[in-house]
């Protein structure tokens, strides 16, 4: 008889373990171009990003002119970032992640860098 409930302990157990993984939302990961001039600006916008809710990874490059943000499902969304990073006063075009990897690629394989020498205002 102990057995038996033993047995039955260690197959609920098991199974309440493998519904709250399941349940665990897997992270997604959206992109964007952006407008930033210089390092001033990729700093800026890193560090108003890395607290936005549900961010687990960021990518901000102002060479590329590019952002990848990861973050965790039903956290945040990608208008949500949106809109955090036009409320730092730049623009935020959603792009795909091959779009992503393309722009990068060509701003690595060229060397663009837009430097320090130039600021504009933002809001």
């Amino acid at each position: 008889m102990k057995r038996i409930i033993l047995i039955a302990l260690v197959l609920i157990t098991g199974a309440v373990a493998n519904q709250s993984f399941a349940q665990k939302k897997a992270n997604q990961v959206v992109c964007f171009t952006s407008d930033m001039d210089c390092t001033d600006c990729e700093k800026a916008l890193t560090e108003h990003l890395k607290f936005e809710k549900g961010v687990k990874d960021l990518k901000v490059d102002h060479a590329s002119n590019t952002i990848l943000i990861e973050f965790k499902e039903g956290k945040n969304t990608a208008e949500g970032f949106v809109k955090a990073i036009v409320k730092k006063g730049y623009k935020a075009e959603k792009i795909t992640a091959e779009e992503y990897k393309e722009i990068v690629e060509h701003s690595q394989e060229h060397g663009h860098d837009h430097g320090t020498e130039v600021h504009r205002e933002r809001k």
